[in-house]
C-alpha cells in the first residue's frame, strides 16, 4: 500500500488528485489518501445541486461547492473534518458493499478506542450519531472509497448549508440533518487536533500495511491542476443541467433515493433524468438517453431498459418493481 502526502485544502485540486491517482497515474497497489478541504459543500455524483443546499446561505458565507463522482448524499467539509480515501486499483470484487469497503477504517478507529459502527447503508456512527458518510466509484481502472470524519466541524454551518429533502430525513425518523450528526473529538481525548488524527490513522496503516510513501512529481500536479480546472471547477460539472419535466417519482430503494424526472409530450419521452444519493456501477447517462424518443408506456420502457442491462446500473432493483413506481400499475404490460 502506498501513501500520498497532501496539504492542500483546495476541494476541487483534491478530488481531482483522487480521480488522477486512481485513472492516470499509472500505480497499480493501493493507495492511503488524506485530505482537509476549506469550507465547501460536495455534491453526490447523480444529485440536483440546487436541491440540496441552500444557496443563498452558502455563497453569503463564500463555501465553494463541488461535485465528486461518486454517488451518494452532499456533505460539508470544513477544516475540522479529515477526510479519508482507500484507493484500489484493478477489478473490485466488493465494490458497493460498505461491510467491505469500510472495514480497514473501521479497524483504525476500533484502535483510537473510538467504538464506531456501520450504519444504514454507508455511515459510520458513534452512539447512534452520523459522524462518517462515505461514497465510492469504480470505472475500468479500479475504485475509490472515500469518507468523512467529523473532527470538529461546524455543525451549525453544516445544518444550514444541506437542505435533503424531507421525505428523506422522515423516513429515518428524524427532523433535520442536525439531529443525526455528531463530531468526535470529545470521544478521543488523547488526539489533540485533526492532523494528529490523520497521523494516529496513519499509523496504524503502517503497523498493518506495507506502506511506503509516495509524493506527486510537479509534472503530477500539472496534470492534476489541468483536470481540476475541466472537471471540478466546470459550473456544468457541478450544477449540470435540469430540464423540464412533468412526471417526477421519488423512489426509495436498497442504494439509495432514485428521483426520477421526465419530461412527456403527447406520449412521447423528452427528456429523463436519474437524480438522488444513489449508488451506480454504472454511467447512468446511458439509462437517460436510451429514453427520449420512444412511447411512454411500460412495455416500451420496459423493453430499452432490459436492452441496456438495467441490473448492470441498480443492481438488486427489479426493474418491474421500478416500472410499477413509474406506471402505479396503470402502464400496459
Amino acid at each position: 500500500m502506498i501513501h500520498i502526502p497532501n496539504d492542500n485544502h483546495d476541494p476541487a485540486l483534491n478530488l481531482a488528485m483522487e480521480e488522477y491517482i486512481l485513472s492516470s497515474s499509472g500505480i497499480m497497489e493501493p493507495v492511503l489518501f488524506f485530505y482537509i478541504n476549506a469550507p465547501s459543500v460536495i455534491i453526490g455524483r447523480h444529485q440536483n445541486t440546487l436541491d440540496e443546499i441552500d444557496i443563498n446561505f452558502v455563497r453569503e458565507k463564500g463555501i465553494q461547492i463541488v461535485r465528486r463522482c461518486s454517488g451518494g448524499g452532499a456533505v460539508y467539509h470544513d477544516h475540522g473534518n479529515l477526510n479519508y480515501s482507500l484507493i484500489s486499483p484493478g477489478d473490485s470484487k466488493a465494490v458497493g458493499d460498505f461491510s467491505v469497503l469500510l472495514t480497514p477504517i473501521l479497524n483504525a478507529l476500533h484502535a483510537l478506542g473510538l467504538p464506531a459502527e456501520l450504519g444504514g447503508r454507508n455511515d459510520l456512527l458513534l452512539d447512534g450519531a452520523k459522524f462518517s458518510g462515505n461514497a465510492y466509484y469504480h470505472n475500468q481502472f479500479g475504485s475509490v472509497t472515500h469518507g468523512t470524519l467529523l473532527y470538529d466541524t461546524d455543525l451549525t454551518v453544516l445544518s444550514q448549508a444541506l437542505r435533503p429533502d424531507f421525505q428523506k430525513l422522515k423516513t429515518k425518523g428524524i427532523s433535520s440533518v442536525r439531529s443525526r450528526v455528531c463530531c468526535i473529538k470529545s470521544a478521543l481525548p488523547d488526539i489533540k487536533s485533526i492532523d494528529e488524527l490523520e497521523e494516529a490513522i496513519l499509523r496504524f496503516f503502517m503497523t498493518e500495511f506495507d506502506l511506503s510513501i509516495r509524493n506527486f512529481s510537479q509534472d503530477d500536479m500539472m496534470k492534476i491542476q489541468e483536470l481540476a480546472e475541466k472537471r471540478y471547477r466546470s459550473d456544468l460539472w457541478t450544477y449540470g443541467q435540469s430540464p423540464a419535466y412533468n412526471i417526477r417519482h421519488m423512489i426509495r430503494q436498497q442504494s439509495g433515493w432514485i428521483d426520477f424526472r421526465a419530461d412527456v409530450r403527447q406520449n412521447v419521452i423528452q427528456n429523463v433524468r436519474f437524480f438522488g444519493d444513489f449508488f451506480c456501477p454504472g454511467d447512468i447517462s446511458k439509462l437517460e438517453n436510451a429514453l427520449p424518443g420512444n412511447s411512454w408506456e411500460k412495455s416500451s420502457v420496459r423493453d430499452l431498459l432490459e436492452a441496456i442491462d438495467w441490473d448492470s446500473y441498480f443492481p438488486g432493483y427489479a426493474l418491474d418493481a421500478f416500472l410499477e413506481e413509474l406506471f402505479n400499475g396503470k402502464g400496459d404490460a
